[in-house]
């Protein structure tokens, strides 16, 4: 679970670099989408680290309901591209 944690991590940074570009060149619709996506990334960064820390350790439901919130970050941000 850690691994895909990780990965889902380095997935969401790539789409908010990119984003944060775009965004930044244009798109009023996309920067309000953006800015409600970063609210629901600094709650996520913030029960990131202790949740992947202990993945192998918590109950799988526990990690499953982070992945859930990361895997809905994700699909914001992939919406928010498609916008730019």
């Amino acid at each position: 679970m850690k691994d895909k944690l990780d990965q889902i991590k380095t997935d969401i940074d790539q789409l908010r670099d990119e984003i944060k570009l775009k965004a930044h060149l244009g798109k009023e619709d996309a920067k309000d989408e953006f800015e409600k996506l970063e609210k629901g990334w600094s709650s996520f960064l913030s029960k990131y680290k202790p949740y992947a820390d202990e993945a192998e350790k918590t109950v799988e439901n526990t990690s499953a309901a982070l992945g859930l919130v990361a895997e809905e970050l994700k699909a914001g941000y992939e919406r928010i591209r498609k916008l730019l």
